[in-house]
Protein backbone atom coordinates (compact mmCIF):
# COMPACT_ATOMS: atom_id res chain seq x y z
CA UNK A 1 0.00 0.00 0.00
CA UNK A 2 2.94 2.20 1.01
CA UNK A 3 4.48 1.63 -2.80
CA UNK A 4 1.66 2.43 -4.29
CA UNK A 5 1.43 5.38 -2.61
CA UNK A 6 4.56 6.88 -3.46
CA UNK A 7 4.11 5.96 -7.18
CA UNK A 8 1.14 8.05 -7.05
CA UNK A 9 2.97 11.18 -5.58
CA UNK A 10 5.65 10.92 -7.60
CA UNK A 11 3.65 10.81 -10.72
CA UNK A 12 1.47 13.80 -9.21
CA UNK A 13 5.29 15.15 -9.18
CA UNK A 14 6.72 14.66 -12.00
CA UNK A 15 2.86 16.22 -13.59
CA UNK A 16 3.31 19.80 -11.36
CA UNK A 17 7.60 19.81 -12.49
CA UNK A 18 6.72 19.44 -16.46
CA UNK A 19 3.82 22.17 -16.06
CA UNK A 20 6.15 24.09 -14.48
CA UNK A 21 8.73 23.99 -17.41
CA UNK A 22 5.89 24.10 -20.18
CA UNK A 23 5.09 27.25 -18.13
CA UNK A 24 9.04 29.11 -19.30
CA UNK A 25 8.41 28.02 -22.58
CA UNK A 26 6.66 31.62 -23.82
CA UNK A 27 9.33 33.34 -21.89
CA UNK A 28 12.31 31.65 -23.75
CA UNK A 29 10.53 32.11 -27.36
CA UNK A 30 10.28 35.68 -26.33
CA UNK A 31 14.05 36.37 -25.39
CA UNK A 32 15.31 34.38 -28.30
CA UNK A 33 13.13 36.34 -30.56
CA UNK A 34 14.01 39.65 -28.72
CA UNK A 35 17.69 38.07 -28.83
CA UNK A 36 17.97 37.61 -32.77
CA UNK A 37 16.52 40.99 -33.54
CA UNK A 38 18.81 42.56 -31.56
CA UNK A 39 21.96 40.10 -32.97
CA UNK A 40 22.56 42.35 -36.23
CA UNK A 41 26.15 42.31 -37.82
CA UNK A 42 26.35 46.00 -36.88
CA UNK A 43 25.70 46.07 -33.22
CA UNK A 44 28.15 43.36 -33.23
CA UNK A 45 31.17 45.16 -34.94
CA UNK A 46 30.43 49.20 -33.54
CA UNK A 47 28.89 48.60 -30.17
Amino acid sequence: MKQMIVMIAMIALGVAIAAIVMGFSSTANSLATDAKTNLTYNNIMNP
